[in-house]
This record gives structure tokens, C-alpha cells and sequence, in this order.
């Protein structure tokens, strides 16, 4: 050694230094990425405290994301307009995967919010309310005319949330005709939807228009959801309230919040012309 060997450090006492396994050293030097400034004749490998600089450069770089192979091929070709060129691109990346983050925390928010709400709500209760229009995106049109069976409606639930990027966590909403519910065939769909409040976004449309509904926070299985619009009806015949041509579904609480079907909660929302 031509320096004084205080300045090097054993592979064993570099790791240590930089608080890394050793095995990561011997990988390093392996795929050329970063190598002892001496390698003695038996073998021996030592590094130098200057390295450390060059070292942590990896460290930085790969806590960006880069893959190894990359990281090597720009600490051998580095200059500034390579570096600034990697940090625009870096730049990209982290406010795509913002994005895609503060994405999943709004559906993790959402789906926070209708739960506290259907846990506070009175059930099975019919009353007049007024709502405001509703944005979001629709599934194609599902009313076949005959009733959906159990497998169908998965089937195009699940063909949705793929055609919208969506998953089960996200918030649903299911339309269906005053027709269909006055011939109880209350399980034929027109349409799914999911709300947006971006009402200019792609793909986004009136799903749900502004107005008076007759609602009911309906509490048990989707499969005596027939019981709550009969109710419904009736309710609308004894006040004298002239129905409108929809009626919707908004699952509250549901198989990601209740293991037992009877503690589900539907917003049920019939529309009326008042």
C-alpha cells in the first residue's frame, strides 16, 4: 500500500461503516458496479475512506429506483447533463406514483366515510330527500330483461371494475328501473356506476340527477332487498307521491366491512317527481 494503511478498510469494516451487510459488497464487485481500491495478491480487499462518497451515490441512486444494471451504466458515463437528465426522469416517476398513491388514499378515505355513515344512519326508515346530481362512470347496460342471476352480476361487476381501474374497495352504486321494482323483478340492473367528482374527466357522465327521493337506509341481505321497495311503494301510494323512472342502489356496508349478510347496508334511492 502506498498510503498509509489507517486510509483502508477491510471489506468487513467498510460494510460496517456504511452499516450494510458485507454480502452486498462481494455482489458490488461481482457485477463491476463498485470494487476495492486494492485487491492485495492473496486475495485480501480494501477499501478507502474516499469511497465512501461513490458508495453512498449508489445508495442515493438506488432508493430512486433505479436498477443496478442502470446505476452502473450511469456511474461510469456520469457528467451533469446526464445527471439532470436522470433526475427529470426521476422527477416523473415519483409524481406518477404520487398520483397513483393519493388515488388509493382517496378510495381508502372514501370507503372509510360511507362506512361511518352507515353506522350512524337510521335503518329502514323511508323519508323524502333531496340529493344532488351525481358524476361518475358507468358500466354498459346490463337489463337483459329477465332477472340477473348471482353469477351474472359478479360477472359484470367484475368486467367493470377492470374496464374502470377500479377494485372491490371502491365505492358502488347499481340503477334500476321504477318498472322492473312495480313487476318485482328488483335484481335486473340497468347500469353500475362509481362516483367522481371530476365531472369533466374522461370517460365521466351523469349517473345519478339532481332531486327529490324517497330513501331508505335498508340493513340486511341484498336477497330480501324486495321487502324494503315494497315497503317503499306503499309508502309512496299512501302520500300520494308520483314516482320517477329510476331507482338506485348504494352499498354501504358490505362483504369488505360485514362477514354476516344481514348487517349489509343499502342506500336505497327511488326517484320521485316532486
Amino acid at each position: 500500500m502506498t498510503r498509509n494503511k489507517n486510509d483502508y478498510l477491510t471489506t468487513g469494516e467498510f460494510a460496517k461503516l456504511c452499516n450494510i451487510p458485507k454480502h452486498i459488497l462481494f455482489h458490488y464487485d461481482q457485477i463491476g458496479l463498485f470494487q476495492p481500491e486494492i485487491i492485495k495478491e492473496n486475495g485480501y480487499r480494501y477499501y478507502s475512506f474516499h469511497q465512501c462518497d461513490t458508495f453512498y451515490i449508489i445508495t442515493a441512486l438506488k432508493q430512486l429506483g433505479m436498477p443496478l444494471k442502470e446505476i452502473k451504466k450511469f456511474m461510469d458515463e456520469r457528467n451533469p447533463n446526464a445527471l439532470i437528465s436522470l433526475l427529470d426522469q426521476k422527477s416523473k416517476e415519483v409524481t406518477k406514483e404520487l398520483l397513483r398513491l393519493e388515488q388509493i388514499k382517496d378510495r381508502i378515505d372514501t370507503l372509510k366515510d360511507i362506512t361511518e355513515e352507515a353506522l350512524i344512519v337510521e335503518y329502514n326508515k323511508i323519508e323524502l330527500a333531496y340529493h344532488k346530481e351525481v358524476y361518475g362512470l358507468r358500466s354498459p347496460f346490463i337489463d337483459q330483461g329477465t332477472d340477473n342471476s348471482y353469477p351474472d352480476f359478479i360477472s359484470s361487476l367484475i368486467d367493470f371494475l377492470n374496464s374502470s381501474n377500479g377494485s372491490i374497495i371502491d365505492f358502488l352504486g347499481a340503477s334500476l328501473t321504477i318498472n322492473n321494482i312495480l313487476e318485482e323483478r328488483f335484481h335486473i340492473f340497468s347500469y353500475l356506476y362509481t362516483k367522481d367528482e371530476n365531472a369533466y374527466a374522461k370517460n365521466i357522465s351523469l349517473v345519478r340527477r339532481e332531486g327529490w327521493y324517497l330513501q331508505a337506509y335498508y340493513k340486511g341481505s341484498y336477497q330480501n332487498i324486495g321487502e324494503m321497495y315494497t315497503k317503499i311503494i306503499d309508502y309512496a301510494t299512501k302520500h300520494q307521491i308520483k314516482l320517477g323512472k329510476h331507482a338506485y342502489e348504494e352499498y354501504l356496508i358490505f362483504e369488505v366491512g360485514a362477514k354476516n349478510r344481514d348487517d349489509y347496508v343499502t342506500l336505497i334511492l327511488v326517484e320521485t317527481c316532486k
